[in-house]
């Protein structure tokens, strides 16, 4: 509970350092050493997409360390149908992994990694490593709650990346608010089917409008909510929910 109030009253572009902060705790909390959250892809870990935090006594994750590893041989690992994949101070000493092999050369006793989905695809992953001796090794329970806090690490990311993405100004949100109670229900819905990427005729057809009312439309909203073109009318429209359609029955 206190690492979901704590990322929720985060501000998305302070989501790394309070994400540093709750991470702590988990390593305090299951023992462990060091941990990176990571992307199944090489074009967003080269780019930096990876975030990682380590006792202090620890080496710290250090870009550097694994240049000319094979990235790709450890990334396959993340294929795995398991939940979880250990590996022993002994095969971490054995493995043909560059990787693996480098985490051992920097005194690695322990590792493990935990795939991990969203939406339904394999996004990444959590590896973490121990560099103490440690005989007694996270049980399944274990894993899955660390799995459980990983997930919500993960949509808390994402989520803020997508904010940060859209957020022009840190008063952003909350003139947002005030400016959507100036639309009328007509504007909302007009300014909802061009954030799908409906052109003015589709828009018309749908709306029972002709073009040039559904641009006539545009245009005004464009003023009332003091923005220049299609593109950040488009976002604005995202970043407010509008233009995201969802199915609101559920049967059982």
């Amino acid at each position: 509970m206190n690492q979901s109030e704590t990322l929720i009253n985060s501000d998305p572009k302070d989501f790394t350092a309070t994400w540093s902060t709750a991470s702590f705790d988990v390593l305090d909390w299951f023992d462990i050493d060091r941990l990176t959250l990571y992307p199944n892809s090489m074009v967003l870990l080269e780019d930096g997409k990876t975030i990682s935090v380590s006792k202090s006594h620890i080496p710290p994750i250090d870009k550097q360390d694994f240049l000319g590893c094979n990235h790709l041989e450890y990334l396959k690992l993340l294929k795995t149908q398991e939940t979880y994949l250990e590996f022993s101070e002994e095969q971490l000493a054995k493995i043909q992994n560059d990787v693996l092999r480098r985490i051992y050369k920097q005194g690695g006793k322990w590792h493990c990694i935990i795939p991990l989905q969203l939406f339904n695809q394999r996004w990444g992953a959590l590896s973490f490593t121990n560099f103490h001796d440690n005989k007694t090794t996270l049980g399944l329970e274990d894993i899955k709650r660390l799995k459980l806090v990983c997930e919500m690490w993960l949509c808390y990311w994402q989520h803020s990346t997508l904010a940060r993405t859209l957020n022009q100004s840190e008063n952003l949100w909350e003139d947002d608010s005030d400016k959507l109670l100036l639309l009328s229900k007509k504007q909302t819905k007009v300014l909802s089917l061009i954030a799908q990427g409906y052109t003015a005729k589709e828009c018309a057809d749908k709306l029972h409008l002709s073009p040039r009312t559904i641009e006539s439309h545009k245009y005004r909203i464009l003023g009332l909510m003091n923005l220049n073109n299609h593109n950040e009318l488009v976002q604005f429209a995202l970043r407010n929910g509008l233009g995201i359609t969802e199915n609101r029955d559920a049967t059982r």
